[in-house]
């Protein structure tokens, strides 16, 4: 390592060679402080070594001049005095001097604390590297994430045209062939709900994006509770009963609240989607609601209950339940989505078990 003895005595300046050699590291000399400044330019030092009584720039100048340098303004300092008074000494530590030492030197005393000065400057170093190659990998990550998330964006565009199509000619040929009872009419159902799974996967990978990066725009309107829940429940009547399954639809509410009717409505479009992919033929769904000091949305089903560990996993992002690694269309963002628009509201969403159902979705949302 490099060190800088300064000093406008040359007999002190070989004294402190001499004592410092045998650490076997490199010396630079200055005999004034102005020359010093220029050497710790020319030379960086990784320690300085500093007379703090030298005509015209004495030690506390050349102390104060290395804190203000931009980029190595935390090089160790030790000042070196024939003063033993107070005074000098809280001059110098006001001024950043990371040691003080009194002449005549103590050979001992002054190798130590240099050893412990530039292990202490090693570290340090390497600390900085260290964060520098963090902030600039966390720098690449983050344009890899932004090329992703658009990319994404830029797919599942593209994908919805062509969806659309598919599901406007499909049911164009459902309304064609429903006077006759015919397996093709069961096989253009199974095309319509695979469509509307399908569209409720680039609904939420375009929705998760933008709440990812905050650029959602949250937009709240009064809507009417119960209205909200039978437009979502009706829209899911047909799927149901293809797997013969009752769904008791919601109660009477006239309440409003304060939400984003189209990113709610998604939120419980993924949630039935969920109840109905995983409830048995001829089970039950449930949608309920109450409005107290929170409006709280309930959708309970009758399908097999979530392990209590895997109900907090189920709502990150590309987590499945254990038993879901089979179900077709389960891409493991729905539920995530479901949280991060719920918790834009303000919200709070969970799976709990209860008395009637043995797997029941919670939406906790303010009342105003």
């Amino acid at each position: 390592m490099r060190l800088l003895l300064v000093d406008d005595e040359p007999l002190n300046l070989l004294a402190l060679e001499a004592f410092l050699e045998p650490l076997g590291h490199e010396i630079t000399k200055a005999s004034g402080g102005r020359e010093a400044l220029l050497a710790f330019d020319r030379v960086p030092p990784d320690l300085v070594m500093l007379d703090l009584m030298m005509p015209e720039f004495d030690g506390i100048d050349v102390l104060r001049s290395v804190r203000a340098h931009p980029t190595r303004g935390d090089t160790p300092v030790i000042l070196l005095t024939a003063h033993t008074d107070r005074e000098h000494r809280l001059k110098g530590i006001e001024a950043g001097a990371d040691e003080f030492l009194e002449k005549p030197i103590d050979c001992s005393l002054l190798l130590a604390r240099t050893r412990t000065l530039l292990h202490l400057k090693e570290s340090r170093d390497a600390l900085a590297q260290s964060r520098d190659e963090l902030r600039e990998q966390n720098a690449q990550l983050e344009r890899a994430q932004r090329e992703q998330q658009e990319l994404t964006e830029f797919i599942v565009h593209d994908l919805k045209g062509p969806l659309t199509g598919i599901v406007a000619n499909t049911e164009w040929v459902y309304e064609q062939l429903r006077a006759t009872d015919s397996s093709m009419l069961r096989a253009l159902e199974d095309v319509l709900a695979s469509s509307s799974r399908l569209r409720l996967m680039i609904n939420d990978l375009i929705a998760v994006s933008q709440l990812e990066r905050g650029t959602f725009p949250i937009q709240r309107r009064t809507v009417i509770v119960g209205a909200m829940l039978k437009t979502v429940t009706r829209d899911f009547e047909r799927v149901a009963a293809q797997k013969d399954i009752s769904i008791e639809g919601p109660p009477e509410l006239s309440d409003a609240c304060q939400v984003d009717p189209g990113l709610m409505q998604r939120v419980l479009e993924n949630i039935l989607d969920n109840s109905l992919r995983y409830t048995p033929r001829a089970g039950r769904v449930a949608v309920r609601a109450a409005l107290g000091d929170d409006l709280e949305i309930a959708v309970a089903n009758s399908g097999p209950p979530i392990p209590e560990p895997e109900r907090e996993r189920i709502f990150e992002k590309f987590r499945r339940g254990s038993s879901a690694a089979s179900t077709a269309g389960n891409a493991g963002l729905g539920l995530y989505f479901c949280r991060r628009a719920v918790e834009a509201h303000g919200g709070q969403i969970d799976v709990v078990e209860t008395d009637d159902y043995p797997t029941c979705f919670r939406i906790r949302l303010p009342a105003a």
